[in-house]
């Protein structure tokens, strides 16, 4: 989708031409009717409002759910809750959450189907000292690596830049640090953390320590951020998932071509992003963001590529522990509802 403008702007324009030209008199608006014939949606996000869901914003604010017949309500979950806690109690319809965490979510039982891609590549990087002799993923050999704790996109993230590396858990010292992989960076605390590009890489780059980061590889078998929802709510609510989908991609688009405007939308909701230091960072996690919408190829798009959804199941099930149950790749993924096959 191409615009002129972000469409917030165009409409603000619109609705001044339209008073001045009836001298503030209030002129039928079909979009009212529409907006009133609207079907619900809640649309959950994770814990705290962040420039990388400004694509969801964007989608609620500058009408792209409306005009698609959806009345969407946009809900960060609690500090407390689990990502699909909401979604499978019927509390949300549809949720953006990391593939990997799906899949271990599905096979605990729970419904859940993944309907369009949020993120087309994975954001896992390794993040070692500037002048580190760890150059590449292979030099991790021996070396201790810190991560949150042995759970969570990353943990599955450490564990398939081992597996790349060629190299097993045994040949490093995984050490849990909880959130504080900055700190133990700056400390020496740590040879080596794993976090994301558009969240801890730009953190430590924003404090000033110089810092390296050595992506998981192209090939990596994980999924990241995808539009989740359950089999049961798609198959009940086709049209609806579709134009859900429709509206997300469209906002990822308008993020894409309009950084300023994402930025405008996040701090409506963002109530941090109050100074010029906290909008560069996130303009930076923005800056970030943007090439793990666009994907390898450069081109935005809501298909999902269903061979690496495969091999995210395969590469999980090798977790000692960590699927309770076996998960078909084909119930927990489709494109019926992405516009591809």
């Amino acid at each position: 989708m191409t615009h002129s403008m972000p469409r917030l702007a165009a409409l603000a324009a619109c609705s001044a031409l339209v008073l001045a030209a009836c001298g503030g008199q209030t002129a039928p608006d079909a979009s009212q009717s529409a907006a009133a014939d609207a079907a619900p949606l809640v649309l959950g996000l994770t814990y705290i409002p962040n420039v990388q869901f400004a694509p969801a914003y964007i989608a609620a604010d500058d009408g792209f759910f409306t005009e698609r017949g959806i009345d969407a309500t946009i809900r960060h979950h609690g500090a407390d809750e689990g990502l699909f806690t909401a979604l499978v109690a019927g509390d949300e319809d549809v949720v953006i959450a990391s593939g990997d965490e799906a899949v271990v979510g599905a096979a605990s039982g729970m419904d859940l189907v993944s309907i369009g891609a949020y993120y087309r590549s994975y954001p896992g990087v390794v993040i070692v000292p500037s002048g580190s002799d760890v150059t590449e993923l292979a030099d991790l050999k021996g070396k201790t690596i810190g991560i949150p704790g042995e759970y969570g996109s990353n943990w599955y993230a450490t564990l398939a830049a081992l597996n790349e590396a060629g190299l097993s858990t045994e040949d490093v010292t995984i050490a849990s640090i909880g959130y504080t992989q900055q700190a133990a960076i700056a400390a020496g605390q740590v040879d080596a953390v794993v976090g994301f590009t558009n969240n801890d890489l730009v953190q430590m780059e924003r404090a000033g320590l110089n810092v390296h980061s050595i992506p998981l590889g192209s090939d990596v078998p994980l999924v990241g951020a995808s539009i989740i929802t359950t089999r049961a709510w798609a198959e009940a609510n086709p049209g609806l998932a579709k134009q859900a989908v429709a509206a997300i991609a469209a906002g990822v688009d308008a993020a894409i071509s309009f950084p300023d405007h994402a930025l405008e939308v996040t701090a409506l909701r963002d109530d941090t992003l109050s100074d010029a230091a906290t909008l560069q960072t996130a303009k930076s996690v923005l800056d970030a963001t943007i090439p793990l919408w666009r994907g390898d190829d450069g081109a935005p798009t809501p298909v999902q590529d269903t061979g690496t959804w495969t091999k995210m199941v395969s590469f999980l099930g090798t977790i000692p522990g960590l699927l309770q149950g076996g998960v078909d790749p084909a119930a927990v993924v489709t494109n019926d509802y992405a516009g591809g096959e």
